[in-house]
């Protein structure tokens, strides 16, 4: 399965279409599932995991697709990053001079450079699943262009769950002629998932006791272990 496409007048979302310089990595469907109980399960882990927050999109996302692995097992999981266009390297030279149009979603979040959330693959459809700007599964296409401003253009990509972040240069640009993501001066992974946690507790509790602050993260880490 590739999901990739640089362009705000039509998003590719089936399996055939072709990869945006084979950025995309190739996720083989999983068993059938009702995206709709994915969602909610994603919905009930809101005590613990701040949808309203603009800043942590991909810790959430890393945190999320792992419990979503192993509340549904057999379940292909994914992530679909979303990168506006004027915040690719490729492109640094053409945006000196060209106004810069960011991604957007509800509410106050309306300057994302860039967006991730998990998906759900089966043999029929590819699912977004991201309680932050949505509230039910929603299609590739849907997803997308309710991110996208007028005018705008951004590149989807279609990635493993291991990638926490892409690989970006100086100017925090993503990197988009680099085909692995492994290949990068900065890790782009959380194995251990200590750097999301860290991310997702700060943003759900603020400044807190200890205390409270350990149980959080207890309750997260039983989430991904």
């Amino acid at each position: 399965m590739v999901c990739i496409a640089l362009a705000s007048a039509y998003i590719h979302s089936q399996p055939e279409s072709v990869a945006y310089w084979g950025l995309c990595d190739t996720l083989p469907p999983g068993e059938s599932v009702t995206a709709d109980s994915v969602f909610r399960y994603a919905e009930s882990l809101s005590d613990i995991i701040d949808y309203d927050d603009c800043n942590i999109c991909k810790s959430r996302a890393h945190i999320l697709a792992r419990a979503i692995k192993k509340r549904f097992p057999g379940v292909t999981v994914g992530k679909l990053w979303i990168v506006a266009e004027c915040r690719m390297s490729s492109h640094k030279e053409e945006y000196r001079v060209k106004e810069h149009i960011l991604l957007r979603s509800k509410g106050s979040c309306n300057k994302w450079v860039y967006h991730v959330a998990p998906v759900v693959i089966t043999a029929d459809d590819t699912i977004v699943i991201d309680p932050a700007t949505q509230n039910q599964p929603r299609a590739v296409n849907d997803w997308t262009y309710e991110l996208l401003r007028p005018g705008s253009d951004a590149v989807i990509i279609l990635k493993d769950t291991k990638y926490y972040i892409f690989p970006d240069d100086a100017d925090d640009n993503f990197e988009d002629k680099k085909a692995n993501w492994n290949d990068s001066d900065e890790p782009v992974t959380d194995d251990d998932y200590s750097r999301a946690i860290d991310e997702v507790t700060r943003a759900k509790l603020g400044l807190i006791e200890p205390w409270k602050m350990q149980e959080h993260v207890k309750k997260l880490k039983e989430l991904v272990r």
